[in-house]
C-alpha cells in the first residue's frame, strides 16, 4: 500500500478507485495531508504550495509545525496529542506562516490512523475577517443606539420641565383672561393648549420607550388575571367614553416585568377601545394559550381593522394611520408594545381585516426555570 492508499484510505488492489481518488486527491481546494506523529507530512495535495507558497520539495522535509504561527504552537500540539489518542476533531482553527512571511487563517478537520493522523485544512482567513468586521459594525451600532436611547431619554425629560411652565401659563391665560379675548384669540389659546397636550403625551410616551429600551425586564411571577384588573382600572374612564365591553377569558401566571407587561396590556386595550367605527361600542377580548416554552397573549376587537399593507409598520415609531381629529395618539404606542415584545424575547404581531376588526398577539417566552423549579402548567 502506497503512501496515498494510506492517507485516503483505498486499496492498491484496486487501481481505478486508486486512480480516481489520486484525481480528487490532487483537484481539491482544501489543503490535504496524511501527517505523520514524526511531524512531516507524508503525503499532502498541491492546495499546500498553492496556498501557502512553500515549495513541495521543502515541505516533504519542513516539519509541519514550523508553520503554524508561533504562538498558535502549542495549541496545535494539543490538538495532535488528541488525534493520537484516537479522537476526531471536528473543527480547529490557527494561523498558518506563508513563504512571504503573511499568515492565513485555517480551518483544521481531522481524523486518526495508525500511523499518521488525517487533515483537511481550509482557508478561513476572509470569513472571519468578514465576521471580525460585522462585529465592530454591531458594536458601533450598539453603541450609537445606546447614545441614541440616551438621548431621547434626556431630551425628552429635559423637555418636560418647560413644557409644564407652557401648559401652566397657557391654564393661568386662560383663566384671567379669557373672556377679553375675541373668539379668534380664544380659538388660538384652545390651539396652544392642545398642542401642550399633545407635546405632553409625546413626551411622556418617548420618556416610556426609552425605560423599556434601556432597561432589562427584572422578571417575576405575574398574575395575568390581577394584571388585567389593574389595566381595567387605570382605562376605566376611556373605556366607559367609548362604551366599551371588555371580556377576559383565562390567564395564566407566567414571569415577566409586571410594569412593561402592564403598559402593552394598556396600551392594547386601550387601542381596541379606541378605534372602533363611530356610533357603534366595541368589543374587547383579552385571552391566553399555552404554546411550547412559550405564552401567546391576545388582545382582539372588531373594530375598524387594518390594511395588510400596514400590519408591519404600524409597529414603527411615530407611525399613524388616521388624522388626530378622528383618532388620538402619538404613534408611539405601538412602538413601545413591540420594543417590550422583544425584551422579554419575544415578538408580536396583529391579524387583521378592514371592517372586522383586529387580533394583537404577544408571544412571550417562558423564562428558564431555576433548578428544581417545576415549570407552570399548561392550561385548557
Amino acid at each position: 500500500m502506497n503512501r496515498l492508499d494510506t492517507a485516503i484510505g483505498t486499496s492498491a488492489f484496486d487501481p481505478a478507485a486508486t486512480e480516481h481518488l489520486t484525481r480528487l486527491f490532487a483537484m481539491s481546494p482544501d489543503l490535504l495531508a496524511a501527517a505523520g506523529f514524526d511531524g512531516l507530512l507524508k503525503h499532502f495535495n498541491d492546495a499546500w504550495e498553492q496556498q501557502l507558497g512553500w515549495p513541495r520539495a521543502v515541505m516533504e522535509t519542513k516539519p509541519y509545525l514550523d508553520i503554524v504561527h508561533p504562538e498558535d504552537r502549542s495549541e496545535t500540539e494539543l490538538q495532535i496529542g488528541r488525534l493520537a489518542q484516537g479522537e476526531t476533531i471536528a473543527e480547529y482553527v490557527c494561523r498558518m506562516v506563508c513563504v512571504d512571511g503573511s499568515v492565513r487563517w485555517m480551518a483544521w478537520s481531522g481524523g486518526p490512523g495508525d500511523e499518521a493522523f488525517y487533515i483537511v485544512g481550509r482557508d478561513v482567513s476572509e470569513r472571519l475577517a468578514m465576521e471580525h468586521e460585522l462585529a465592530q459594525r454591531a458594536d458601533r451600532l450598539q453603541g450609537t443606539n445606546a447614545e441614541l436611547q440616551d438621548f431621547a431619554y434626556t431630551a425628552s425629560h429635559d423637555l418636560s420641565e418647560p413644557l409644564r411652565m407652557v401648559a401652566s401659563f397657557l391654564g393661568l391665560l386662560e383663566r384671567r383672561s379669557a373672556e377679553d379675548l375675541d373668539e379668534k384669540g380664544r380659538e388660538y389659546l384652545r390651539l396652544a393648549s392642545d398642542g401642550a397636550v399633545r407635546m405632553r403625551h409625546l413626551i411622556d410616551d418617548l420618556l416610556t420607550y426609552s425605560r423599556v429600551a434601556n432597561e432589562e425586564p427584572r422578571r417575576e411571577q405575574v398574575d395575568l388575571h390581577a394584571l388585567v384588573d389593574d389595566v381595567l382600572a387605570v382605562l376605566g374612564p376611556a373605556i366607559a367614553e367609548t362604551g366599551a365591553t371588555v371580556e377576559v377569558g383565562e390567564l395564566p401566571t407566567l414571569e415577566a416585568e409586571p410594569t412593561q407587561l402592564a403598559q402593552l396590556l394598556q396600551n392594547l386595550i386601550g387601542n381596541a377601545a379606541k378605534f372602533h367605527p363611530p356610533g357603534r361600542s366595541p368589543t374587547v377580548c383579552v385571552s391566553a394559550r399555552r404554546t411550547t416554552g412559550a405564552c401567546v397573549l391576545t388582545v382582539a376587537d372588531d373594530g375598524i381593522g387594518i390594511d395588510e399593507a400596514d400590519q408591519e409598520r404600524i409597529f414603527a415609531m411615530f407611525t399613524r394611520l388616521h388624522g388626530r381629529d378622528a383618532y388620538a395618539g402619538t404613534g408611539i404606542g405601538l412602538a413601545i408594545c413591540r420594543r417590550i415584545a422583544e425584551r422579554h424575547g419575544g415578538r408580536i404581531y396583529v391579524e387583521s381585516t378592514p371592517g372586522q376588526g383586529s387580533m394583537f398577539h404577544t408571544l412571550l417566552p417562558d423564562a428558564p426555570a431555576a433548578p428544581g423549579t417545576p415549570r407552570q402548567q399548561a392550561f385548557a
